[in-house]
């Protein structure tokens, strides 16, 4: 489980099996949701999220969106991911 970033407690992971359009993994104890890099949008998920930790969510992803896309076409090329500071 490739663990990329944190914000706060919340984890942000990109898994090299996934598929589909790029996204990432935000996890929580709480939670565990696929937000897409395109728009930040919640792709599906599990749990209870508050909204303020959605906020920072999608602030953060904003933020980082390159470093976000880049990492996702590594996990696809097989190739180690960078860990994204803030």
């Amino acid at each position: 489980m490739p663990t990329i970033a944190y914000i706060g407690a919340i984890q942000i992971r990109i898994y090299y099996d996934d598929h589909g359009v790029p996204y990432f993994h935000a996890v929580s104890p709480d939670f565990d949701f696929k937000i897409a890099i395109a728009d930040f949008s919640m792709v599906s998920g599990t749990g209870r999220i508050r909204g303020r930790d959605l906020a920072a969510i999608r602030s953060w992803g904003q933020k980082h969106r390159d470093a976000l896309l880049s990492n996702w076409q590594r996990a696809r090329d097989g190739m180690p991911l960078t860990e994204i500071e803030d």
